[in-house]
């Protein structure tokens, strides 16, 4: 069992590897097009009567919140991918401080090696500020996870102190 978990969650994590390279492969012109698609999306809704706006607002508001959409994106991406490799280190070692360590190392790692690689794609430019957000969202994303394993662990103990109270009185 603990194999094929290991292997789902490796599978998830060069996954979520492979968007990210898809992502960063796009030139300047076909990434902006995406995203601000996914912002006029959101804006629409977000927004009531966004339609009725005057070019000019929309301009303005699409710009400020299209960089915000991407820089979650990047956030979003590298917090699932951590969570992932989280999972996955768990699995094989059991050590939940250095499942963590190694997950937000893995991430960095693949960080710094997504903007190495957006500065051969025409007209990307490799940001540390992306390397940031993006290990922010695998120290959140391990995070995450360290609240789930505990809030369970706690559940299971309260759970098991229960049932010990009943098997206690019965003995009465």
């Amino acid at each position: 069992m603990k194999k094929t978990y290991a292997v789902i969650f490796i599978i998830l994590g060069l996954s979520l590897m492979a968007i990210i390279f898809r992502f960063s492969s796009q030139n300047n012109v076909d990434t902006n097009l995406l995203s601000r698609n996914i912002t006029e999306k959101i804006a629409s809704v977000v927004f009531p009567g966004y339609e009725s706006f005057s070019n000019s607002v929309k301009a303005v508001m699409l710009n400020d919140l299209n960089n915000f959409i991407r820089k979650t994106a990047h956030f979003a991406l590298f917090f699932s991918m951590s969570a992932v490799f989280y999972a996955f280190f768990t699995v094989m070692t059991k050590m939940y401080l250095i499942s963590g360590a190694l997950s937000v190392a893995v991430n960095f790692i693949y960080a710094v090696i997504d903007e190495y690689h957006q500065s051969f794609v025409p007209g990307r430019t490799p940001l540390l500020k992306d390397v940031f957000i993006d290990t922010v969202g695998a120290v959140f994303g391990v995070i995450f996870c360290f609240m789930i394993i505990a809030s369970i662990k706690l559940i299971l103990s309260k759970r098991k102190k229960q049932t010990m109270g009943r098997n206690d009185n019965s003995v009465l």
